[in-house]
């Protein structure tokens, strides 16, 4: 069997003839050029303008891997001494396309005075002759997955990031229908038990982000995929298709921050819970600053933030203060803490009222001792003050405002009224 042959095995989709893995991968398409074996000179050096030894076989070895998760070939099947038929057929294959490689550069020889030193050392970091088990531990260990649970994901590509709004769940405060409703679902998808879809919504600043991620990322095996918003869109079947390949992992496909006003919402309705489901290792999340749209509500399980107000930041200021061993804070502190808080804001030293500023003012109590003290010592006297609750309201009342107009507004107003 040729190198081509053996590329086509490899990187084609099974049972569709003609139809690559990754149509739109650039490497692909130049390596297939490569095995052509024309004009090899001029491709090796093209090839080592953009790649050293090491960085071709890193590439080369995660197309293989996904080559192996497209044909159903997962992981763990790669990791004994001996293998499946389908996995021993397929890494034979890789063994035929590795020793081409290897040998390209000994090819041309007409031309071979042209090729540049760093393509002539291009494939020596492969190994030109290895048995299946090497090769094996050399396709596991591309897996993208291991050592990561953070992907950003765009053209068709993952790339690992490090996510900075990520903590442990212990570490948010307040809102505790929002932080077990969170809790309970990753839970059961992680027991296989729903991959029902979340809608959160808030308003902006209460900390969903951030939530989303620690919570997932709080229970094992658990990978989270941040796609651009335009996959809801445009590519959704081939993201689906690439990560339910997966099936010895779970993933969070979480679409941060959209709009839902502006979403074409055709291919959501009819992935979920519409003619097809996402397979149970994939769990779709959405957050939003705006309500969504009634269509999609009822495709998934709907989790909306209350509104922050002085209760709700009395709240997380108890919950704060319970890490430092006070099972019930004394509501003098709890509401001298919430009162200062309010007055920095009127003091402009935040720009909004949130969870988000909350936390920060927090964090100064957590930072110094001496501030701790302070604020117990203040408790003890008579002049006790609250955080003002028309500040909060005036506030929340001009955001939402901004962001959903004046009608929306006229209509809470009139709920509030019928609720007296």
């Amino acid at each position: 069997m040729t190198g081509q042959a053996a590329f086509r095995l490899l990187f084609y989709r099974p049972g569709e003839a003609g139809e690559p893995v990754s149509p739109e991968d650039i490497f692909l398409r130049r390596l297939e050029m490569l095995l052509d074996r024309k004009n090899i000179c001029e491709k090796l050096n093209h090839l080592a303008r953009v790649y050293d030894a090491e960085k071709f076989k890193a590439k080369l070895f995660g197309e293989i891997f996904n080559a192996f998760t497209v044909n159903g070939i997962m992981p763990g099947e790669l990791t004994g001494d001996s293998f499946s038929p389908d996995a021993a057929f397929l890494l034979d294959k890789v063994k035929i396309l590795i020793g081409e490689l290897c040998r390209l550069p000994e090819t041309d020889t007409g031309s071979k005075s042209m090729l540049m030193p760093k393509a002539e050392k291009l494939f020596t970091a492969l190994v030109p002759d290895p048995d299946l088990t090497t090769l094996a531990k050399e396709i596991v260990g591309a897996d993208p997955f291991i050592t990561r649970r953070v992907f950003n994901y765009r053209d068709g590509r993952f790339f690992p990031v490090e996510p900075s709004s990520a903590k442990s769940v212990d570490k948010f405060f307040g809102f505790p229908g929002v932080r077990l409703a969170l809790q309970e679902h990753f839970q059961n998808f992680h027991r296989g038990k729903t991959s029902l879809p979340l809608l959160i919504n808030s308003l902006p600043g209460y900390g969903k982000t951030s939530m989303v991620i620690s919570f997932a990322l709080s229970v094992p095996d658990t990978v989270v995929i941040l796609p651009d918003p335009e996959a809801l869109e445009n590519s959704w079947h081939s993201l689906i298709d690439t990560l339910s390949a997966r099936h010895d992992r779970r993933f969070v496909l979480f679409f941060d921050d959209i709009d839902p006003r502006s979403v074409n919402w055709y291919n959501f309705r009819t992935n979920v819970g519409g003619a097809f489901t996402p397979p149970g290792n994939i769990l779709p999340v959405l957050t939003a600053n705006y309500e969504f749209p009634p269509s999609i509500l009822s495709r998934g399980r709907r989790i909306s933030y209350p509104v922050f107000d002085e209760e709700r930041c009395m709240e997380m200021i108890e919950d704060f203060l319970g890490t430092f061993g006070m099972k019930k804070p004394p509501r003098n502190i709890v509401s001298l803490m919430g009162a200062e808080y309010t007055e920095e804001f009127g003091q402009k030293k935040f720009t909004e009222l949130s969870p988000r500023t909350l936390m920060r003012h927090l964090a100064v109590y957590e930072n110094d001792p001496r501030k701790r003290k302070q604020i117990v010592e203040l408790s003890g006297g008579g002049m006790i003050t609250r955080p003002d609750a028309e500040l909060f309201y005036e506030f929340n009342i001009e955001l939402m405002r901004s962001l959903y107009g004046e009608e929306y507004i006229q209509r809470l107003l009139k709920e509030r009224l019928r609720s007296l």
